[in-house]
C-alpha cells in the first residue's frame, strides 16, 4: 500500500476516535460550563461537527506524514555507524584507497541496505577514479546533495498542501454556518429565535478557531522535522567532503 494511503487510513481511525470521545464527553458535560464550551469548539455537536472531524482527519494525516519524513531521516542516519569514512585525523587517502572504500561501501549495502550517504560515497569515489579529479568529485557531492534535497522538499509537498487544506476547510465551515445562521433570520423575530441566530454564529466560527489552532501546531512540528531534514543533508555533504574529498592525496 502507498504510504499517503497508510497515513490517511491512520488519521482516519485517530479523528473517527476523537470524534467519538468528543461527542460522548460533549453530551455529559454541563452545558455553560468552560468545558463545554471547548467541546464545542472541537464539534461536540451534531450535525456541525462534521467540519470539525475533517480538520482533525486532515491534521493526523499531516502528522503521519510528517512522522514518516522523520522517521526516513532517522533511518537513513544509520549509515554513519557502520564507518563508511576514516575519522582519524591527519589521515590520507590514495587513489587505491578511494577504490577499496566503494568496494566496502557497496558489501554493507548488501549486508544492510542502500542509503542516501552510501549512494553519495559511491559517486564522489567514481567520479574520482574516472578522472584523478578531487574537484570534479567535489562538485558531484554538492550537486548530488542539492538533488537529494530537491527530492526531499517535493516529498514534503503533501505536509504543505495540507497545512493549507486545514484553515481553508475551517472557512468553509464558518461560510456554511453563518449562511445556515441567516438563512432561519425572519421578521418579528423573538428573543429565543435570536438566541438560536447566535449560538449558531457561535458554532460558525468554532471551525475556524479550531482549524487555525491546528494549523499552527502542525506548522510547528512540521518546520522542527524539516530543519532536522536540512541539517541531515548539510551534515552528511560535510562529512563526506571532510573525510573522503579532503583526504585524498596524489602519489
Amino acid at each position: 500500500m502507498n504510504k499517503h494511503w497508510e497515513n490517511l487510513l491512520i488519521a482516519l481511525v485517530l479523528a473517527l476516535i476523537t470524534a467519538f470521545i468528543v461527542v460522548a464527553a460533549g453530551k455529559i458535560s454541563a452545558p455553560g460550563t468552560t468545558m463545554n464550551r471547548i467541546l464545542q469548539i472541537m464539534g461536540s455537536g451534531l450535525p456541525s461537527g462534521v467540519v470539525q472531524f475533517f480538520t482533525f482527519l486532515l491534521f493526523y494525516f499531516g502528522l503521519a506524514e510528517i512522522y514518516s519524513a522523520s522517521k526516513k531521516i532517522g533511518d537513513e542516519e544509520f549509515a554513519y555507524s557502520l564507518h563508511l569514512l576514516p575519522e582519524r585525523e591527519q589521515y590520507v587517502l590514495s587513489p587505491r584507497d578511494v577504490n577499496d572504500i566503494k568496494l566496502d561501501v557497496m558489501k554493507k549495502e548488501d549486508g544492510y541496505r542502500k542509503y542516501v550517504l552510501t549512494e553519495l560515497i559511491k559517486k564522489a569515489c567514481t567520479k574520482y577514479r574516472a578522472n584523478k579529479s578531487t574537484s570534479e568529485a567535489l562538485e558531484i557531492v554538492t550537486a548530488t546533495v542539492r538533488i537529494n534535497m530537491a527530492n526531499s522538499e517535493s516529498e514534503q509537498s503533501m505536509i504543505r498542501y495540507v497545512a493549507w487544506a486545514i484553515p481553508s476547510v475551517g472557512f468553509i465551515g464558518t461560510i456554511i454556518g453563518i449562511a445556515g445562521s441567516l438563512g432561519t433570520v425572519k421578521a418579528n423575530m423573538g428573543e429565543d429565535d435570536i438566541a438560536l441566530v447566535t449560538q449558531a454564529l457561535y458554532v460558525a466560527f468554532d471551525t475556524t478557531l479550531l482549524s487555525l489552532v491546528l494549523s499552527i501546531v502542525l506548522m510547528f512540528v512540521f518546520h522542527v522535522t524539516q530543519e532536522k531534514i536540512e541539517k541531515f543533508h548539510a551534515n552528511m555533504e560535510s562529512y563526506v567532503i571532510e573525510n573522503l574529498i579532503n583526504r585524498i592525496y596524489k602519489n
